[in-house]
């Protein structure tokens, strides 16, 4: 049995979401391990000081692929994500600091994932959300040049809404979206598409999430019946590198979202851009969504455990921030999310007093109460962990008004 030190020792040290090559290395050595020995691993990595990115990383992507030879029917999966302003990351490194050459190395993981399972089959699907910058046109360009490209389809949010498609959901134009709109467009499409075993996996437009992780979302729904399987970066054995101050941050939100939203107070990661659904499901369930914008995750949750509770899986993965290029960090749309949410509460639920307390201390905050509040997190909410502790509802809306004086 490998000891954990030096199996982190093997592990590179850098970590780059440019660098492909690290990749490589990263899921070469994932292979060297039987199945046992990953799981072993994996427990042990999520209670050592010592455990690092590509540590959790390489063991996550074993599992991923043990997980995937498991799933023995046929499956096809759809992998789907959107984008807007997303020029400099679909670009080589060479051409920009921030460029990932994000199409082409998705295809990659998808392809070193899927080789030892020739009972499945993928395609990859990207929506332009309205890039004034022309995003679509970069991505189907680089589709033009794939070898791949007859799996790839590029499709263009506005050209749906101007065509009045039922699958734009109503939308009247690109900009009443932010992702939101952009990833149903492409749930739907999907969808409409009826394959067999079709899973339809919606992820970021960055490196975030290795795809190479997909089948152990992938096997939730195959074989454990799951309706909705989602990455989640706060579930035991799983490792999230970001600042202290965004996953303290996170955590207010998520305290926030539990005071109103009671049937997925389970969920410890809503916002995690990971998600994979049974596309049977898919059918019927996208009809009347209210939420086109940042928020549409939180609404694609609760839905699904009203619809069929139960049926939604957390799967802990690896995962590191690609702040620095990312095309929502400007927008901090933390207030309006959190008014979608009371949205939410409203529109699904029926009125109970904590959740009223919450919504009236929610309708209240400002940009810049906000800004207040989340520079002076309570401690106790600090310490706290969503996965642990579900019922903990111990600060109250009157000392959260204390934070932001």
């Amino acid at each position: 049995m490998i000891e954990i030190e030096e199996f982190i020792d093997k592990c590179p040290v850098q970590t780059d979401l440019t660098d492909s090559d690290l990749f490589r290395k990263i899921e070469n050595l994932s292979q060297n391990f039987k199945e046992e020995t990953l799981h072993k691993l994996d427990l042990q990595l999520s209670a050592s000081p010592l455990a690092t990115f590509n540590a959790v990383l390489a063991i996550k992507l074993g599992k991923s692929k043990f997980a995937l030879r498991h799933v023995k029917k046929d499956v096809h999966i759809t992998f789907l994500f959107a984008i807007y302003k997303e020029i400099e990351r679909m670009s080589f490194p060479h051409e920009t600091p921030l460029g990932e050459d994000c199409i082409n190395e998705k295809i990659r993981q998808i392809e070193w994932l899927v080789s030892d399972s020739p009972n499945v089959t993928w395609d990859l699907l990207i929506v332009d959300d309205g890039c004034p910058e022309k995003s679509g046109i970069k991505a189907q360009e680089i589709a033009n040049n794939s070898v791949y490209r007859d799996r790839i389809k590029v499709l263009f949010l506005q050209d749906a809404i101007d065509s009045k498609s039922p699958l734009a959901g109503g939308l009247k134009d690109a900009s009443d979206s932010q992702k939101g709109g952009s990833i149903l467009y492409g749930l739907r499409y999907a969808a409409s598409l009826k394959r067999k075993n079709n899973i339809v996996l919606y992820t970021d437009a960055d490196l975030s999430s290795h795809l190479g992780m997909s089948g152990l979302l992938v096997e939730a729904i195959v074989n454990e019946h799951k309706s909705l399987a989602i990455g989640s970066r706060r579930e035991k054995t799983c490792f999230t590198q970001r600042s202290e101050f965004r996953n303290n941050r996170g955590k207010l939100f998520i305290y926030l979202r539990r005071r109103l939203l009671h049937p997925i107070n389970y969920i410890s990661d809503e916002q995690c851009g990971f998600k994979a659904f049974d596309a049977r499901f898919l059918d019927s369930f996208l009809k009347n969504v209210i939420e086109t914008k940042f928020s549409f995750d939180v609404e694609l949750l609760l839905r699904t455990e009203l619809k069929r509770p139960n049926s939604i899986a957390q799967i802990p993965i690896a995962w590191m921030d690609s702040d620095e290029a990312s095309t929502t960090k400007d927008l901090e749309p933390y207030v309006p999310m959190l008014n979608r949410m009371v949205d939410f509460y409203e529109y699904y639920l029926p009125s109970n007093p904590e959740a009223e307390d919450f919504k009236t201390f929610i309708q209240e905050l400002t940009d810049d109460s906000w800004d207040r509040l989340i520079h002076n997190i309570p401690d106790v909410i600090k310490s706290w962990d969503p996965v642990e502790d579900i019922q903990f509802n111990e600060v109250s809306t009157v000392q959260l008004r204390m934070c932001m004086k």
